[in-house]
Parts: structure tokens; sequence; C-alpha cells
């Protein structure tokens, strides 16, 4: 393709660009998941253990989180300028966040809590709540801001409950590609999903 994205049919062409972007075999296209309140489509990519974020749409914008690389197509009129900057970024460690273990108990433990209303996280006056306490300073609060600020988990304003978003549900399931880069520790042999909810808060409070 030698033309400007087509504006009737971008979802496809973004698809194409991130194939021929991708360095190598080693990385995973984890989700394409496009915004309900915007047209714009966001695409989470997996190289080790390392998460890259990237945003497509035909217009600026400003993002709470600071790891989210943000592209507006009206400044790419050829597709291959668009392909080597992604290239570029994402051939680069420091490029991408760094995935935890503590990060895929979060996970599991927002899992597991949301099919059940009365035990839910919630997310009130700014502030985690969780069993009907505030979270402040702890390793649930810290984790919990990493997926909201990431958007790997969503609030339900209705009732304020937090489930995953799509791409924190396709990330889960990346588990066992990330666990592989961590062969030497242990924990990372116990995949926190097959856990229970209070197992997974233990897990969360033990400093690995």
């Amino acid at each position: 393709m030698n033309s400007t994205v087509d504006q009737f049919n971008w979802q496809a062409d973004i698809r194409y660009i991130i194939e021929r972007a991708l360095p190598n075999d080693d990385y995973q296209i984890v989700c394409f998941h496009q915004s309900k309140s915007s047209e714009s489509l966001y695409v989470d990519i997996l190289w080790e253990n390392y998460l890259f974020q990237l945003r497509f749409s035909f217009h600026d914008h400003d993002d709470h989180n600071r790891d989210l690389y943000s592209f507006n197509l009206t400044s790419y009129p050829q597709d291959q300028p668009l392909i080597s900057k992604i290239h570029q970024i994402i051939s680069k460690r420091r490029c991408g966040t760094i995935l935890t273990y503590h990060h895929f108990v979060t996970l599991s433990l927002v899992e597991k809590t949301g099919q059940f209303q009365d035990q839910a996280l919630i997310r009130r006056d700014d502030l985690f709540w969780d069993q009907g306490k505030p979270l402040i300073n702890g390793p649930l609060e810290e984790c919990l801001n990493f997926l909201w600020t990431h958007q790997l988990i969503l609030i339900k304003h209705a009732t304020q409950q937090i489930f995953l978003s799509d791409s924190g549900e396709h990330l889960l399931d990346h588990y066992w590609d990330v666990a592989d880069q961590y062969l030497e520790d242990l924990a990372w042999d116990n995949n926190p999903r097959t856990n229970s909810p209070e197992e997974l808060r233990n897990l969360l409070n033990r400093r690995l």
C-alpha cells in the first residue's frame, strides 16, 4: 500500500501494518480492540515479558497512559514510514512496559472477584476498594493503578465494579508466555488464575 490508510477500511489496514512491523515470530499480538467512545484502534503487543501498547486514529489524543504510543494516521500519507516507526519502537525493550508476577496475580484477582458482585473490587472517590476498605500504599493498590492506567481493567460506572478489559483478559491468557522469561523464579511455576481470591491476596502481600 502506497496511499493513505483507507478511512473506510482502516482497521484492516492497521492489522496489515502491524504484521509487517513485527521484527520476528517472538512477538505476539495480544489484542486489537476499538474504543467505544472514540474512533480509535488499540493494539497490545507482547515481546517476552514486555508489553507494547499502540493507538491509531485520525486525530490527536492525550492519554493518562504514558506508555501508550499514539499515531495520528493523517501524519502518515504512506504506510511504510508507519511500519518503520512501529518496528523501531517495539524493537527496543526500554520502549515497552515490563510485566511482573504481581500484575498477573492482580489480573487473576480482578477476574475472580468480578464474578461475584458482593466480593467485587471497586473504584470510588478516586480510590480502589477491596472488601469494604480503601487500598492505600499497598501492592494491590499499586498493581490496580498500573492495570487501570494501562487500560487492562475497566470500571462499570453503574456499580463502580472493576472488571478485566478485553486487553486484560487476553493478556491473562498469555501468562505462560511471560512466565517462560522467569524460569529461575519459582513463583512463576504457579499460574495465579487457579488460585482463590484469598490465596491471590496472600500472594500479593508476599514480596517476590
